[in-house]
């Protein structure tokens, strides 16, 4: 599943390149890629409907339209979209009246027809905090994690406490805070406390700025096809084995942490 940076940076592109278009044809290349109880019938009924705004929620983004129904796109592979040309086998494309079509490569989705009354019951918001809608306090911050108990890592990954964190970013955010994934949150002292409020900030901000992180395990790319730029600047997620830019005395290491794989400078995160 897509992480919180790139799933947002997604919606935004998509939201530019395709909110106030009418939809002109959307051709159906792969009927595995259409999720139950939606038909070639329901797709080509949002022909000639102009294209509104595109929402996310955890794993989808959804396009809306005039015709008073969304196109879901459930999320199933890191590169899912193409607004250029290109020899990837596509599910299906969404031709506009003006423009380039966009390209859904094959699977990547599931793609259901919701009415707009029952998409938010179908897909609903995220319970945790969601951080890139916009700034939260510190506080706000503690008072979604304490008394939660289970390991930091654990928290971070858990999705009603904050929305779409996955192992990477988590990751980083716990090196950047120069915390241990396996510490408890119920005791931490205020400094870090804000420590790790200010460093899970600062590394959603530099992620969405930079354009997102793609990995050799994380294939994320642009509706162009182009790879993340904050890749460069993960400090241990991909660098096992190297030392640590921070300390310069550790190396970073692979530990197991509630039964999963985490990623961490074993000397200076403590």
């Amino acid at each position: 599943m897509l992480e919180l940076p790139e799933l947002e940076l997604l919606r935004r592109e998509l939201d530019r390149e395709v909110a106030g278009r009418k939809i002109k044809s959307i051709a159906v290349g792969e009927k595995g890629a259409l999720g139950a109880g939606t038909g070639p019938a329901a797709v080509a009924s949002l022909e000639g409907a102009k294209a509104t705004s595109v929402v996310r929620r955890p794993g989808v983004l959804a396009m809306g339209t005039d015709a008073g129904k969304r196109l879901v796109f459930e999320l199933r592979g890191a590169s899912p979209f193409r607004r250029t040309k290109g020899d990837e086998p596509t599910a299906f494309v969404v031709t506009f009246t003006q423009g380039a079509p966009l390209r859904v490569l094959k699977g990547t989705v599931k793609a259901t027809v919701v009415a707009d009354d029952a998409f938010d019951a179908a897909f609903p918001a995220p319970a945790g905090l969601d951080l890139v809608e916009g700034a939260v306090s510190w506080m706000v911050f503690a008072r979604a994690l304490v008394g939660r108990g289970g390991s930091l890592r654990a928290l971070l990954l858990d999705d009603t406490v904050i929305a779409g964190l996955g192992p990477i970013y988590t990751d980083e955010i716990l090196w950047h805070a120069g915390l241990r994934p396996d510490r408890n949150v119920d005791q931490f002292g205020t400094q870090e406390l804000r420590r790790l409020s200010r460093a899970v900030a600062e590394v959603l901000h530099e992620a969405m700025k930079s354009g997102g992180s793609s990995t050799a395990a994380y294939g994320f790319t642009d509706l162009a096809g182009k790879n993340g730029g904050y890749t460069e600047q993960l400090e241990v997620v991909g660098r096992v084995g190297k030392p640590c830019r921070r300390c310069r005395r550790g190396t970073v290491a692979t530990t197991k942490i509630d039964g999963k794989q985490a990623t961490v400078c074993p000397e200076c995160q403590v």
